[in-house]
């Protein structure tokens, strides 16, 4: 970032410390996507699959141990699946959750052996949170619900169904409280999961908590010693992704769940950098990158007259010129959803993507979500482009290195998304051979997902494998490097003067020059009066507290 940028707070790990605190949570229901239910196990969601069900066809398990214990909740979706074997995600799931709400209002559940295990929970699904009005009044999202319902009736077995207005009860409060459930690696969402107790906690644009995947069950992880998770009211994860502008996300959360944010980011001032534009002037007279806010009340220069004016030059920005720039943020914004669309060729995406980059390099900053975004969406397309090993890494680097204080703003603490953006940089400088580098952000990397994780979790286990040859490699070349040294006396000196500040240069020269006046003095004196060399140690022992002040 240049020195016009913004200003944007940074906060590392320095709240973390050897606490790791996290808290378990079950599911009332799950369902897999429907990209992934034919590649895991519909049981326990592992990722190797050696049974189909014999009745519908369609499920799969990976043990006759998860067909049998996985048998409560498919048996609701088993005789549907028969009929119609491509009911999606949604109606699956709606189906268990309405199964396994009737099984408990007809006291069956008392009945059924093990129906609560690994699925306890401290509230009912009717105690949890829902939007039933503001639903009815979204004509989509009733539009959505009456086409799941309606093949959920015309498929589901009647003794496991209830009436529409208690499915839409039902659908509505999946529809808010629902989470995803991620595979192992936490880096592919591969179902939907109902947890109880979970959607207890309220959402923050700056979470202080994560949740996790391990299969079924749910985890929610402190970003820091300080988070206390039995609090509700003081703990915050997040429903949304992190990166996009405090507009983008209130619309996400305003569409989807029906609120509009005031948490402690979307109410702090500096969030409106992320939607900053460089000043026209500043960057046309001196190529001085000047970055200015276009939201929030600090910008505007005049509150009445909503004028915007750098503070640099004390230009008033033109209306065309902020909504040339708001055009482009929403320009971005559709190439970035819409790329895909147009090609599945990494070069011609490439393209697309550097095309914008270059139309709106001179007026968004590095601060701005959106310009970061673009750079961020043509990271892994590098990977997939022809060119020379070195190119491919020089080039992903420099888009990292260009993200990293947006990263740094945007994921709080130990957050497993800026280990992930660290552990890049690290694997590019160590294939660089820029080991030290590479040791920098390794570390920082692996202490994130340690705390977050623990020593035996993979993710941390490949960061320290990483981390661990970085350091080798490091003090490898530093052994060697000092050998050589050691062997040329010479170049080694004048090493040593090279990397000396100016006081210390003086004060190696003063004290050459005041041992070489000792030395002088004491040759006059051991010549003039025969000293013997016993004289001679005890002037040298004498002269010690004085060698000690000089140095």
């Amino acid at each position: 970032m240049s020195s016009g940028d913004a200003p944007l707070d940074v906060v590392g790990v320095e709240k973390i410390g050897s606490k790791p605190k996290s808290k378990e949570f079950y599911p009332f229901a799950y369902s897999l996507l429907d990209s992934t239910k034919n590649h895991y196990c519909w049981t326990c969601l592992g990722e190797t699959v050696d049974l189909t069900c014999d009745k519908c066809k369609v499920a799969k398990f990976c043990s006759k141990q998860c067909q049998t214990s996985g048998a409560f909740d498919h048996k609701y979706e088993c005789g549907p699946l028969h009929k119609c074997k491509d009911l999606n995600t949604d109606e699956r799931m709606l189906l268990r959750i309405i199964g396994r709400y009737k099984d408990i209002l007809d006291g069956n559940d008392k009945k059924i052996d093990g129906f609560y295990t690994n699925r306890e929970s401290g509230r009912s699904v009717m105690q949890i949170w829902e939007h039933c009005a503001d639903m009815k009044k979204d004509e989509n999202a009733m539009n959505v619900f009456k086409k799941i319902y309606d093949r959920v009736k015309q498929y589901g077995d009647k003794t496991h169904l209830v009436d529409e207005d208690t499915a839409f009860q039902l659908h509505s409060r999946n529809f808010i409280n629902r989470h995803s459930i991620s595979n192992v690696d936490y880096l592919r969402e591969i179902g939907k999961g109902l947890y109880l107790d979970l959607c207890r906690y309220d959402h923050s644009c700056r979470p202080n908590a994560i949740y996790s995947c391990n299969g079924t069950v749910a985890k929610l992880r402190a970003l820091h010693d300080n988070v206390d998770l039995e609090n509700v009211e003081t703990t915050h994860y997040t429903y949304i992704e992190l990166p996009p502008c405090k507009i983008q996300r209130r619309h996400m959360l305003k569409e989807t769940w029906y609120f509009e944010c005031h948490c402690e980011r979307c109410d702090d001032p500096e969030d409106n950098w992320l939607t900053a534009v460089i000043c026209p002037v500043c960057i046309a007279k001196t190529e001085f990158r000047k970055t200015i806010k276009l939201h929030g009340q600090e910008a505007y220069f005049n509150s009445e007259t909503l004028e915007i004016v750098c503070d640099r030059c004390h230009t008033t920005l033109d209306r065309e010129y902020i909504f040339m720039a708001l055009d482009g943020m929403r320009t971005i914004r559709r190439t970035i959803e819409g790329a895909e669309d147009v090609s599945q060729d990494p070069v011609e995406l490439l393209k697309i993507f550097q095309g914008a980059l270059l139309s709106y390099e001179r007026i968004l900053p590095m601060s701005n979500a959106y310009f970061c975004q673009l750079i961020a969406a043509m990271i892994p397309l590098i990977a997939r482009v022809q060119m020379t090993k070195r190119e491919r890494l020089v080039a992903s680097l420099d888009l990292h290195f260009k993200c990293e204080p947006f990263v740094r703003y945007v994921y709080r603490y130990a957050h497993p998304s800026k280990a992930m953006h660290f552990l890049q940089m690290g694997q590019l400088h160590l294939e660089l051979h820029n080991d030290k580098d590479a040791a920098r952000y390794l570390i920082e990397a692996h202490r994130i997902m340690d705390y977050l994780f623990g020593s035996d979790h993979f993710l941390s286990k490949q960061t320290k494998g990483f981390m661990d040859h970085a350091l080798s490699s490091l003090m490898q070349f530093q052994r060697s490097f000092v050998n050589v040294l050691e062997k040329a006396p010479e170049a080694k000196k004048a090493l040593e003067e090279k990397l000396m500040t100016k006081d210390e240069k003086k004060a190696l020269k003063d004290a050459e020059k005041n041992k070489k006046k000792r030395n002088n003095k004491k040759n006059k004196k051991n010549a003039s009066n025969g000293a013997s060399t016993k004289q001679s140690v005890d002037d040298d022992l004498g002269d010690l507290p004085e060698l000690i002040a000089d140095m």
